[in-house]
């Protein structure tokens, strides 16, 4: 393959034009048939064994085809999982027709298949053109030949992936891995299979676009962008295009860089790589750290007569990213952007449903916002999961997120064997090829957990460990090639001691804490470098619940209530740290309140510790923001995309500014903490409350000044206050806004009392927009306000006497939400009797 290179010296400004879509695609999406294949399980229903065609949809899966037809009841309800393992124990078959869409000529024609679900043989008119091995790879394939003017009949003949995966194991032996060993001899989305926090329903399908598309003479096939170098003045970076000469014709390429002159080249088959310098680059920063300034990149393939024959263009960011491990001879763990310290703050991504062709645009979007709003700069695709659309990273490019992106391993050893590692490589060079220019993506790690679970259970060196090879070889040969100037990590955790879990270098996972029965408060004795999973259970909102559990099990105790919390012993944990810290009511609405409101408390505490633990501690990522089904788990949005407590506590921790109150010999000091770009001045309003009565037994006002990216003490109160006493602290910035609040308890909550307080609301709109004001008499702690057809900007918060708390009304299903439409929750009501 020849490398043609190019060296300009350019002065880019922004601006762009609409790119013109110049293939000719033919989509076979939407309708298809489908039926059993002639393999299945024994337990299949009688109308389905009786191998008739029901509509299908593509994309789409087995199951969600079946839900349409009314065949089975919907998955998520009750325990219906358990009903239909025979789905993913038997074969299928979709089936489309269809009249050629091209004019005869000579120009030859492929079928491109963008995702199948996962072992499958591919038929066109009878003849077999091709098989799937790789849920992750794009499939295409040469097939003017086989095509007719009518009636062209389209088969896909899709394998059980538990059988395929259970016959593999056979052959191959079987491996220590966690949960379903059979899993990881398919190259599938490992989720699939079942995990701690989600159903198991191995999907089948056709699960992206199908299309036909005419071959050109000659096309880009894939387009990678680096940033070489960066600082204030200059950006030196690199374009690579690999270019397919399918008819060996003599080729121009025109290159546009937004609004600059339009540059043409002479260029090669194979990879062509041109070099730039631009001068006063507008840069891509992480969110809360500048702006995500993207630049627009086109480059238009021409033929020897200046005709147009294809055509690409990105939307790429100009931004340097390093991993930093070691300062002034210390072990590290740092994300450094365009040469700015940057302390991670956020979140693990799952998949965003047990069948990935529900997640819809706007779903994607609705995460990634709720990520941006709670002040998150970064986020984590886990590799039990998928690379995910080109939406996804779309949208983090423009949040200013930040991705960790695990390779699709998770929780196990894995095969070694030529075939599935010539299978992984494809997989490694389509997806990488297919996504890094995105300036999002700041890290590729191997694996999830692979080798820090192979030195926990096996007692052995984790290089002895299959598919050890995989991680530590085969990929970082390949990125070294496809992606030379973005940091890889071998796995998460992983460091450079004999544990690869350590505290002392590298990335860690605190599982102590929540899975080892530890409670959150131990955190004060963890100095993690930089933590990339921890989290703690909360249930689901009800209003969620209630849609999949039925009356009957809507109890604490319930058995379905408990099949939905997939970890084991996870509503044992949830009940031991609930009643360690907050008084244990079992009544179905209390409990979710309650629960939820711990799951708050412990995220809170972690948070704080660690990002007042800088510059030891460089970045939490919590576990997780998303759920795959309606579930009682560690994350922050439930699966009907309605945030839980929990994230607004997050939203809180993470804010620019911070404040933490500590008890100390003398008696309490204040810490302040400005991770922002800007000074920050304003005041510190200090009151204590005697928990009773909520009578006010000490208040003072200080002035606060805080420079960019520091930590440091506000306040030092020599006094000794009662211990049921609760103090408060407030951060005004110079407008009067509240910036921060923050607490501290001498005892546990439920071993407080709190006055009873009288909670008023009322509803206004201003400038086209809902709002909700509340007051209260006494002071008012962790004020929940929750409807089933409204969500509200804040949750959770601390009312103060003579304040009035104003909350955005968001995403009103019904727009005449009224009073007896919301319901409202403090943690008075439970500790004032």
């Amino acid at each position: 393959m020849k490398t043609k290179s190019i060296y300009w010296k350019l002065n880019f400004e922004m601006g762009g034009e609409t790119l013109r879509d110049m293939s000719e695609k033919f989509y076979i999406n939407g309708k298809w048939k489908l039926k059993i294949g002639e393999k299945f399980s024994s337990s299949i229903p009688k109308e389905i064994r009786k191998k008739k065609w029901i509509d299908a949809e593509v994309p789409g899966t087995v199951h969600t085809d079946l839900l349409k037809n009314k065949l089975i009841d919907d998955p998520f309800y009750s325990n219906n999982e358990l009903k239909l393992g025979w789905i993913a124990e038997s074969d299928w078959i979709y089936k489309t027709v269809f009249d050629m869409p091209f004019e005869r000529n000579d120009s030859a024609v492929k079928i491109i298949f963008e995702g199948l679900d996962t072992i499958a043989k591919i038929y066109l008119n009878n003849v077999m053109i091709g098989n799937s091995k790789n849920m992750f790879m794009k499939y295409e394939y040469d097939v003017a030949k086989f095509l007719k003017e009518k009636r062209n009949e389209l088969e896909i003949h899709f394998e059980s992936p538990v059988n395929y995966g259970i016959e593999e194991e056979k052959k191959r032996g079987k491996l220590p891995v966690a949960l379903n060993s059979y899993r990881v001899h398919i190259r599938k989305a490992q989720y699939s299979f079942g995990w701690d926090w989600g159903p198991s329903f191995p999907t089948i399908g056709i699960w992206r676009n199908v299309y036909l598309e005419k071959v050109k003479k000659a096309s880009i096939e894939k387009f990678c962008f680096d940033t070489v170098s960066v600082n204030n003045d200059l950006a030196e970076v690199e374009i690579r295009f690999d270019v397919a000469n399918n008819f060996n014709e003599k080729l121009n390429a025109e290159i546009n860089f937004n609004s600059l002159p339009k540059k043409n080249i002479e260029i090669n088959s194979g990879t062509n790589k041109i070099r730039l310098e631009i001068k006063n680059p507008l840069l891509w920063m992480p969110n809360g750290y500048g702006e995500q300034n993207q630049y627009d990149v086109e480059i238009k393939l021409k033929d020897e007569f200046n005709n147009e024959i294809d055509s690409i263009k990105k939307k790429i960011g100009i931004r340097k990213i390093e991993l930093q491990l070691e300062e002034n001879g210390e072990r590290t763990f740092r994300f450094i952007v365009n040469g700015k310290n940057i302390f991670a703050k956020g979140v693990n991504w799952i998949p965003g449903d047990a069948f990935l062709t529900r997640v819809a645009d706007d779903k994607y979007r609705t995460l990634i916002n709720y990520a941006k709003e709670a002040n998150m700069n970064f986020i984590r695709v886990w590799g039990g999961g998928i690379y995910e659309n080109d939406i996804f990273y779309e949208l983090c490019d423009q949040a200013g997120l930040l991705v960790w992106h695990d390779f699709m391993f998770a929780c196990g050893a894995y095969p070694e064997h030529e075939e599935f590692i010539e299978n992984v490589k494809e997989e490694i060079l389509y997806n990488v090829k297919r996504l890094q220019h995105h300036p999002s993506i700041a890290i590729w790690c191997g694996n999830n957990e692979n080798e820090w679970i192979w030195h926990q259970e096996q007692k052995t060196s984790y290089k002895l460990m299959p598919g050890y090879k995989i991680y530590s070889e085969v990929i970082p040969a390949l990125l070294k090639e496809i992606d030379p100037h973005r940091p890889y990590w071998e796995s998460s955790p992983f460091g450079f001691d004999e544990d690869p879990n350590s505290e002392t270098s590298g990335n860690r996972h605190q599982w102590n804490i929540w899975s080892r029965w530890i409670d959150y408060t131990e955190v004060v004795n963890d100095n993690s470098l930089f933590v990339t999973e921890f989290g703690f259970q909360g249930p689901a909102n009800k209003s969620t619940f209630e849609k999949y559990i039925p009356k009957e099990e809507r109890k604490i105790h319930g058995e379905i209530f408990e099949f939905h919390n997939k970890q084991v012993e996870g509503p044992e944990r949830v009940t031991r740290f609930l009643s360690a810290h907050l008084p244990l009511n079992t009544k179905w609405n209390d409990y979710i309140y309650l629960a939820q409101l711990n799951q708050g408390f412990a995220l809170k505490t972690c948070l704080e510790h660690w990002r007042f633990n800088q510059p030891v501690t460089n970045g939490t990522i919590i576990w997780q923001i998303n759920d795959t089904w309606p579930v009682t788990s560690w994350a922050l949005i439930d699966s009907e995309l309605q945030p839980k407590l929990s994230y607004h506590f997050v939203k809180n921790s993470f804010a620019p500014q911070s404040i933490r109150i500590k008890k100390n010999n003398s008696g309490i000091e204040i810490e302040g903490l400005n991770q922002s770009e800007r000074n920050f001045s304003g005041k510190l309003e200090f009151i204590v409350v005697k928990s009773a009565s909520g009578k006010t037994s000490f208040k003072k006002k200080y002035a606060v000044n805080l420079s960019p990216g520091s930590i440091s003490n506000l306040v030092s109160i020599d006094e000794q206050f009662n211990t049921n006493s609760i103090c408060v602290a407030s951060l005004y910035d110079a407008e009067r806004n509240l910036t921060a609040r923050n607490y501290f308890c001498f005892k546990e909550w439920k071993h407080l009392k709190l006055p009873k307080a009288k909670i008023k609301m009322g509803l206004s709109k201003k400038d086209g927009n809902q709002f909700a004001q509340i007051t209260t008499d006494k002071p008012a702690f962790f004020v929940d306000i929750i409807s089933s057809s409204a969500d509200f900007s804040d949750r959770g918060m601390i009312i103060l006497p003579g304040e009035k708390c104003e909350l955005k009304i968001k995403s009103v299903k019904n727009k005449k939400l009224k009073m007896n439409d919301i319901e409202i929750y403090s943690l008075n009501e439970f500790l004032c009797k």
